[in-house]
Formats: structure tokens, C-alpha cells, sequence
């Protein structure tokens, strides 16, 4: 009688060696392995695809046509640049980055990733690849379906522009908050300590000093340019980069919402005509913005790799 070989054990998708089917380039297999089973989890991505296109689509459900012309930048595009990319996204490509490396290590399973053929640095930039990607995929989806709502809703005009405009500019966010919390998360091995910094920085640049702001603008010699404020300020660069790729696709963006703008430093008002006039602050150009969020990024990333290379995961 033939002996009968026993059945092979299944594995479940999450106990696959994601090395077996990429022994050869392991940081490819390491990019599928974060994006598939770290970060587009079906809970994840639903959760996140809700909150992005919560507040617009409520706003398309309830609020009547505007007259003329139906423009969907002048009518979602404030809510979509502050509570989408300014709030919401930021918030959710942290708290997706967050636990990248910082759970491998306080896990034990970052032993594992480094007795592959891969170094440290190639660790953190295949998993920072890998999350970029995930945030191209939760930021073309929300605004899709968004767009998708507004065709039902009304016959705008401007819906490719929309897609566009907002999908790039996703594309900075992702770069620039994706970059400062997988350097973080390089750093701490609690998930949590790293997400704290990238998150304090959402909060500051988006809610206190917008707060806080009309005292500096309206001071009698303006404290936010005399004491060169802008340098420093993450909000007023990610608005002038918004601004730049917004006229690229309706040079009429900045009369949607002047006031908010002005809000962000990108202009400023001169009460001494009547109504009052506004106009460009130009402290910077657009590209330094841009060249000055992917520095502090690519700042961030090195010093990550760098204490990564150099700790003992061996315990």
C-alpha cells in the first residue's frame, strides 16, 4: 500500500513569507507586503474613504445650486483644502505611518526584516514608498467618489479640474507628513511617541495659529511679516503651494476665498482705498515652498535611517 503524504498546511495571507515570492528584490517584496498588509486593510481604507468624503458630500446633499454657473472649486474647495488636506488626511497618513517601523521594532518582528538581504535605509524607503502609494489610493478614491456625487448632484463644469487640483496637491501632504512620521517612527519604538510631534504640528499649523493669526495680521505693524513669521510657518507654505497648483487649473481660485488666504498669509489687504484691494505677499515662490517641505521631509527620513542603522534590535 501506498503512503499517503499528508495534506499541506494553508496559510493564511497574513502568514505568507511576502520574501517567498520576492527572494530576488526584497524591497519590492517589502513595498507589497506594507501596502497590502499594513496599510490597505479593508477597515482602513473604508474608514478613511468615510471621513474624506463625509463633510463634502454633506455639503452636496444640502446646499442649493449657486446661481450662474455651477463651479464645484468655488463650492467644496475651502472645505476640501482645510478639512480634507489640511485636517483629515494629514491625521490619516500619520496615523498610518506611525506604527511602520516603530511596531516592528517594539514587536521584535524588525529582527526578522534585517536578516533579509536588505539594508536598514532600504527598510524605511521601501515602507515610505509603499505609503505614498497608499496615500495616492485614499486620496484619488475620496475625491473620485466626491466628484461621483457632485455629477449626480449637479452639471458642473469644473469637475476635472477639481479631481486634478486636489489630487496633486494630496500628493505634497502625503510627501511632506509621510516623511516627518516614518522618521519619527524610525526613532521611538512606541508608535504612539511617534505620532505625537507630526500631529501637535497638524494641530498648530491648522487650528492655533489660525486662531491666533488675526492678532498678528491686524497688529498695527503687522508682528506676522516684521518679524518674518511666514519662514516658519508649515500652514502659510502648504497655502501657497495650494494656490500655485490651483491656478494652473482656474486662475480664478483666489477670488473663491480671498479671506481665507489672506487668513494664511498668501495675501495681504490695503484698507487704503475703498473697498479694499488685495494683493499677493509673495514671500516666497511656490517651488521654495514645495523645495522647503520635501528638505524637512528628507530631513526627517535620514535621521530616521540613521538612528535605524545604528540601533540594536538584537533585544
Amino acid at each position: 500500500m501506498n503512503a499517503q503524504t499528508p495534506n499541506p498546511v494553508k496559510k493564511t495571507p497574513r502568514e505568507i513569507n511576502p520574501y517567498t515570492t520576492a527572494s530576488s528584490k526584497p524591497s519590492l517584496a517589502l513595498i507589497r507586503k506594507t501596502l497590502i498588509f499594513d496599510l490597505c486593510t479593508k477597515k482602513r481604507i473604508i474608514i478613511s474613504v468615510f471621513f474624506m468624503v463625509l463633510v463634502p458630500a454633506l455639503i452636496l446633499a444640502f446646499v442649493p445650486p449657486l446661481s450662474g454657473e455651477q463651479h464645484l472649486v468655488q463650492l467644496l474647495g475651502f472645505v476640501t483644502w482645510y478639512y480634507n488636506f489640511a485636517i483629515m488626511f494629514p491625521i490619516i497618513i500619520i496615523g498610518s505611518t506611525g506604527p511602520l517601523i516603530s511596531e516592528e521594532l517594539r514587536s521584535g518582528t524588525m529582527l526578522f526584516l534585517v536578516s533579509k538581504p536588505i539594508t536598514r535605509t532600504k527598510i524605511i524607503l521601501s515602507k515610505f514608498i509603499a505609503l505614498l502609494v497608499f496615500g495616492i489610493i485614499i486620496s484619488f478614491l475620496s475625491l473620485f467618489i466626491i466628484c461621483l456625487i457632485a455629477i449626480l448632484k449637479y452639471s458642473f463644469i469644473d469637475i476635472g479640474f477639481y479631481l486634478g487640483m486636489f489630487f496633486l496637491y494630496g500628493l505634497i501632504v502625503t510627501l511632506f507628513f509621510g516623511g516627518i512620521t516614518i522618521g519619527f517612527s524610525s526613532l521611538f519604538s512606541r508608535p504612539r511617541n511617534a505620532l505625537l510631534l507630526p500631529l501637535a504640528l497638524v494641530i498648530f499649523s491648522f487650528l492655533v495659529m489660525m486662531m491666533f493669526k488675526p492678532l498678528l495680521l491686524y497688529a498695527t505693524d503687522n508682528w506676522y511679516e516684521d518679524l518674518l513669521l511666514y519662514n516658519f510657518d508649515i500652514g502659510y507654505h502648504f497655502s501657497n503651494i495650494f494656490l500655485w497648483i490651483g491656478e494652473s487649473f482656474d486662475p480664478e481660485i483666489m477670488n473663491y476665498f480671498l479671506e481665507i488666504f489672506f487668513m494664511f498669509g498668501i495675501v495681504k489687504v490695503d484698507y487704503s482705498s475703498w473697498p479694499p484691494t488685495y494683493e499677493k505677499t509673495n514671500y516666497y515662490h511656490p517651488v521654495v515652498s514645495l523645495l522647503f517641505l520635501i528638505l524637512i521631509a528628507g530631513v526627517c527620513i535620514t535621521i530616521g535611517a540613521i538612528s535605524l542603522k545604528r540601533r540594536d534590535i538584537s533585544g
